[in-house]
């Protein structure tokens, strides 16, 4: 899979060359021209360039210069363990180039994780940023506490950041936007910053009803030496017990492995908890008050056919201030099936927008997956537009950006309603350019040239109807058989943004004299 994927990169890479230079027609333009490659390249510094900085269109910016100079993005997560490796792969600028701000004193930078390890998401998070901006001044900040959070979040909203990608999601209710995380989230947002946050990956580990209706309790897809992390969440004044279970072989039965613990007034927690081989469950009982709506979510163990995806976002990407972000396949265009959907405890819709996931930016972690992965894309994609937008004399605040980026969003088709929001985050509005010629001759030769700004993905040639080529290259031929009709030769080209144009040609025989 890495090796494809880097072969993908560098024949994208080439075919968006390309086609800057077959459009420098002029001096002027090839003067233009050269001096965007020039800045291209710095754009394909890093190794690797995720598959998603195409799809996303990024690169049509980048074929105008524009590369995140004079930019600043703040990426926010729990630990950043490898960033020296990561620098030393070229993956990530040297530390004298970026900013940092560490919250949590204790922990250093390798954090620690929801699980209580190490983690290493941060880097691969920040990553994703310096793909698609490459010029752009990175600042990375690491929190642990709900506090640290809040801290964390008006430091960035002190400095002036105006855009921070944050790639988490807590377990602890409320999920109705008026929660500790979400309310930073507003505060910071209310103060100019475009704060972009993964939807959450619970879509397959979410389940949703009266304990009442719970009955065997919830199946948990382990593995052994897995890590149990669950909680239950609900409104209002009734309580809860909450119980992971193994199925004991010996006993033919049922045995309690580990209770939920208080966190907050309106959840249990399940502590981080490794299990063996076997069966497990989780249960849940009402003590207390009138029937009410209980959320089981897991960070780890997936649910099976118990599961309900819908009202799986957490927070923060309940808060209003955020521009939740959902997740699409960058290669086949299909919504994750884990990634979150609203709607929000209170009723709102979420996510706001997607991103691609199923991307490798780094060689040594092949196939980045999840919303978090999908999130910096956005955030990055951002901070482009936002300097796109003030190259032009254009307003180019949160409120701005949030407004132009969801306009521009192409729709994923998805039988579920709802999980992409706006749709795929799309940079590139403009179709492909076509140029097409026929020759005159017993056996006519069909000729396609098409140019883009960004990436070309495909062009496709059929004769009524039936396609007879189909090429990830720019410029492509197709020799037609004997013509004993006029036939219909349609061409239609699309672009990694999702871009598309067509044109139909009615090729006749030729007059033999």
């Amino acid at each position: 899979m890495f090796a494809r994927a880097l072969r993908f990169a560098g024949r994208a890479r080439m075919w968006w060359i390309v086609a800057l230079v077959s459009r420098a027609t002029s001096v002027s333009g090839a003067v233009t021209a050269a001096l965007a490659l020039i800045l291209a390249g710095q754009a394909a510094a890093a190794p690797l360039i995720s598959q998603g900085a195409y799809r996303i269109g990024a690169d049509a910016l980048w074929s105008q210069g524009l590369l995140g100079q004079g930019q600043t993005i703040a990426v926010l997560d729990e630990g950043y363990m490898g960033l020296d490796r990561s620098i030393e792969l070229g993956e990530l600028p040297p530390r004298s180039e970026m900013d940092f701000y560490n919250a949590d004193p204790l922990n250093g930078w390798d954090g620690v994780s929801k699980l209580g390890t190490p983690t290493p998401h941060g880097v691969r998070m920040a990553e994703i940023v310096h793909d698609i901006a490459p010029r752009a001044r990175l600042v990375l900040v690491r929190y642990r506490t709900p506090s640290q959070f809040a801290a964390a979040a008006a430091w960035i909203a002190d400095r002036g950041i105006p855009v921070v990608s944050h790639s988490s999601s807590r377990l602890t209710a409320p999920f109705d936007g008026t929660g500790v995380y979400a309310r930073a989230v507003d505060a910071a947002a209310a103060r100019g910053v475009l704060w972009v946050n993964s939807a959450g990956n619970y879509a397959r580990r979410h389940w949703t009803g009266t304990a009442a209706g719970l009955g065997a309790g919830v199946p948990l897809l382990t593995r052994d030496g897995d890590r149990l992390l669950i909680s239950a969440s609900w409104e209002g004044p009734a309580r809860f017990a909450l119980t992971a279970q193994a199925f004991d072989p010996a006993a033919g039965g049922w045995r309690d492995i580990v209770a939920g613990e208080p966190d907050g007034p309106q959840t249990l927690l399940i502590p981080t908890t490794l299990v063996g081989a076997g069966a497990h469950r989780v249960l849940v009982r009402q003590t207390a008050g009138s029937p009410t709506r209980v959320d089981i979510t897991s960070q780890t163990a997936g649910f099976g056919g118990a599961a309900v995806g819908e009202g799986s976002v957490t927070t923060p990407g309940d808060a209003r201030g955020a521009l939740t972000v959902g997740a699409v396949n960058w290669s086949t265009d299909v919504v994750a099936p884990y990634s979150s959907y609203g709607p929000t405890r209170d009723g709102r819709a979420k996510p706001d927008i997607a991103g691609p996931t199923y991307i490798t930016s780094n060689p040594e972690w092949p196939g980045t997956a999840g919303t978090s992965a999908s999130t910096p894309h956005v955030a990055a994609g951002a901070v482009l537009l936002r300097q796109h937008r003030l190259s032009r004399g254009l307003p180019a605040g949160a409120a701005d950006l949030r407004a132009a980026l969801l306009g521009s969003a192409r729709p994923v088709e998805d039988p579920v309603p709802g999980r992409t929001g706006a749709g795929m985050v799309r940079l590139d509005t403009v179709p492909p350019r076509l140029g097409v010629s026929v020759t005159r001759a017993r056996r006519p030769v069909v000729r396609v040239r098409a140019l883009d700004a960004g990436t070309i993905e495909r062009v496709t040639i059929s004769v009524d109807g039936r396609p007879v080529r189909a090429v990830r290259r720019p410029a492509v031929g197709v020799r037609l058989p004997v013509l004993r009709r006029p036939v219909r030769v349609e061409v239609e080209v699309r672009d990694m943004a999702g871009n598309t144009r067509g044109t139909t040609r009615v090729v006749r025989p030729p007059v033999l004299r």
